[in-house]
């Protein structure tokens, strides 16, 4: 079963450039005006605003226009990362362990593949006092649930949107299929933030470099 969310979300700052068409069908609810009256006079934040926007694209009283190629994937006002046209935004997971997000995109052509090419990004509190006790913590759950079949291939410091951070590269090796996957990870203001691209170890070099282009996208709102 596939899953979907919505197709992109409209920012305040405009981080989405984008032409809306309302429809007629059916009066835009108070509350919405409401909301975007107190975020004019600074009584609720950008967050609040853009999820009310949200909810409108959500609801089908927006219609994002514009050439469709390239939109903005937003989480709450917290950050954003670039959605080329020909990948989908999927439903949001969220992780009760570090009260985090996932937010992922996955490439079209590669939707019915049994290992199809996903873009991720996550962010969520550390599960130590640092980024590097979070990565023990990690790499220890790993090695405790997949053992061998997680295989380690590169792990280097890096700058990840203009913060210190990490560069990992990785297989999966589940039966016969083999995931391969790279992530940029970095701390900021004790928050832990992932950047990653998956998908079969066949097909994970032609999607490569657009990730890398990607994730040259994410900033910090």
């Amino acid at each position: 079963m596939r899953w979907y969310a919505v197709a992109a979300a409209v920012a305040a700052a405009g981080l989405l450039t984008a032409t809306a068409a309302f429809s007629e069908q059916e009066a835009i609810p108070d509350w919405i005006k409401n909301v975007a009256g107190w975020w004019a006079e600074g009584l609720v934040s950008d967050a609040e605003y853009v999820n009310s926007l949200q909810w409108l694209v959500d609801a089908g009283y927006i219609n994002l226009g514009g050439d469709g190629d390239t939109q903005r994937l937003v989480r709450d006002g917290k950050y954003s990362i670039e959605q080329p046209g020909d990948w989908e935004r999927q439903a949001p997971i969220w992780d009760e362990a570090t009260g985090g997000i996932r937010d992922s995109i996955i490439k079209l052509e590669t939707i019915d593949d049994r290992i199809p090419a996903i873009i991720s990004v996550s962010s969520g509190g550390m599960l130590g006092a640092n980024i590097t006790e979070h990565r023990e913590v990690g790499l220890a759950l790993l090695d405790e649930y997949l053992g061998d079949a997680f295989h380690h291939t590169l792990f280097a410091e890096t700058d990840v949107a203009g913060n210190p951070g990490y560069v990992d590269e990785y297989t999966v090796t589940i039966f016969d299929w083999v995931i391969q996957g790279k992530s940029y990870s970095f701390e900021y203001e004790g928050h832990i933030y992932e950047i990653k691209y998956e998908s079969a170890e066949g097909t994970f070099p032609d999607h490569l470099p657009e990730f890398e282009r990607i994730a040259q996208t994410f900033r910090l709102e």
